[in-house]
């Protein structure tokens, strides 16, 4: 392209004079620059689109799982047991800190505040053979929700993400959501043995005022995601 410069004495400047028709070139080779961005991006888009629908529903998940995941494809037979310090529930929005604990008045301790989730310490570690369980407040029967407040909205399938103090991570999907009587048998719940597991623990029902405590118990159990 021809440049002619002009200097203007009042700014002691140069200016950069372009002709028409370098102009009507410019704007051209703009125009095949971003059709051919354009292109690109749709082939791209159909690309991952195939990807997709080669994967299955799990491709989503693949994709924006947590960087440090440690039981991805190919890792299911492996124990990967963690200490953990942060529990995930991205369908609910929960982000929330563990804390643990031991037992109570004869039964699980719970969290000290209505924010953080409690794990049984004295049982099996996420990742670990057994039931790693976890139990949070869902409200305090006036107006004060707790951490697990929605836990009744989980659905099968959904998943549940346990990291370490470091951002290891375990990833694991809903497999079944059910109600339990307050005395109901806890040994299979709590096993320290068998496939590895998560156990999510908070009231439901009616509130008693008299027990000061709901009648109901919601358990969520979760598997490996792979």
């Amino acid at each position: 392209m021809q440049e002619s410069h002009l200097l203007l004495q009042s700014a002691k400047s140069g200016v950069l004079v372009v002709s028409a028709h370098e102009r009507r070139a410019y704007y051209l080779r703009l125009a095949v620059v971003v059709v051919g961005v354009l292109c690109v991006l749709v082939g791209a888009a159909d690309a991952t689109s195939r990807l997709v629908n080669n994967m299955g529903p799990d491709a989503a998940f693949l994709a924006f799982a947590p960087a440090a995941a440690i039981n991805l494809p190919g890792q299911a037979g492996n124990n990967f047991a963690i200490v953990p310090a942060r529990l995930k529930i991205p369908s609910l929005g929960v982000n929330a800190k563990v804390e643990s604990v031991g037992i109570k008045a004869g039964a699980m301790a719970t969290p000290s505040n209505f924010d953080n989730v409690a794990w049984y310490s004295l049982g099996a570690k996420p990742g670990a053979p057994g039931s790693a369980v976890f139990a949070g407040h869902v409200n305090n029967a006036l107006l004060k929700s707790g951490v697990f407040e929605r836990l009744s909205q989980m659905k099968t399938g959904d998943y549940i993400t346990v990291e370490d103090s470091t951002g290891k991570a375990l990833v694991y999907k809903v497999s079944s959501v059910e109600e339990y009587q307050p005395d109901a048998p806890t040994d299979a719940l709590f096993a320290t043995a068998g496939p590895s597991r998560l156990v999510l623990i908070t009231c439901d029902g009616d509130w008693v005022s008299s027990a000061r405590s709901y009648d109901k118990r919601l358990v969520v159990i979760a598997e490996p995601a792979y």
